[in-house]
């Protein structure tokens, strides 16, 4: 329970933090300032400590979604030496022996930019937010994505990984919990149900 409290926290400072820097940068003639770096960090923060909610609502998700598209146009704003000076490349540089990204993955993908030219709109800021090796900018992808799906399912679509699933002949299914608490696996082609049996935690002992 704290764990949550202290996210919540976070997020909620965070977001505080990039709307009041999301603000001077509207008021600015000079739209590319040091306000817009700071609504970019504080921007990607608040939304990787996002709280997971048990019910999405189409107000909170796409109030999120155009979070998210005010953040990556900053992005987009940015040469990429200013956006490593924000968010530095995770030094990490074993990605060859995991077939990851990591630091030297990077700096080579680095390497074919103009490091003083904008990073630029649409598909440049997406390509280049996946190829950047840092946690955060990792967890703000992901968190992107879900963003998406979360729109999808709304829509009264398949999420992003049920779809991908379908197309690689992966069968899901779907979670339910009812008012005693008891979870069930729902089939959503047979109709079928299957409860969840959840594991007895190893201290315990059955006393007869």
């Amino acid at each position: 329970m704290m764990t949550n409290i202290t996210k919540q926290n976070k997020h909620e400072i965070y977001m505080r933090a990039y709307f009041k820097s999301l603000l001077a940068v509207l008021e600015e003639e000079n739209k590319v300032s040091e306000h817009i770096k700071k609504t970019i960090f504080y921007g990607v923060k608040a939304i990787i400590t996002r709280p997971r909610l048990e019910y999405i609502t189409r107000e909170e998700v796409t109030h999120r979604f155009q979070t998210i598209n005010i953040i990556q146009d900053c992005i987009g704003l940015l040469t990429p030496k200013e956006f490593m000076n924000i968010f530095p490349i995770a030094k990490e540089y074993d990605g060859y022996k995991w077939e990851m990204k990591d630091y030297f993955y990077t700096i080579n993908y680095i390497n074919t930019l103009d490091s003083n030219v904008p990073i630029g709109t649409g598909d440049k800021i997406l390509d280049f937010l996946w190829k950047y090796y840092n946690r955060d900018i990792l967890m703000f992808c992901v968190e992107s994505m879900i963003c998406a799906s979360d729109l999808r399912k709304l829509e009264g679509y398949s999420s992003l990984l049920e779809e991908w699933a379908t197309e690689n002949g992966i069968k899901t299914y779907v979670m339910h919990t009812d008012s005693k608490g008891n979870q069930f696996l729902l089939d959503k082609e047979t109709g079928t149900t299957t409860k969840v049996s959840k594991p007895r935690p190893k201290h315990l002992k059955i006393v007869k």
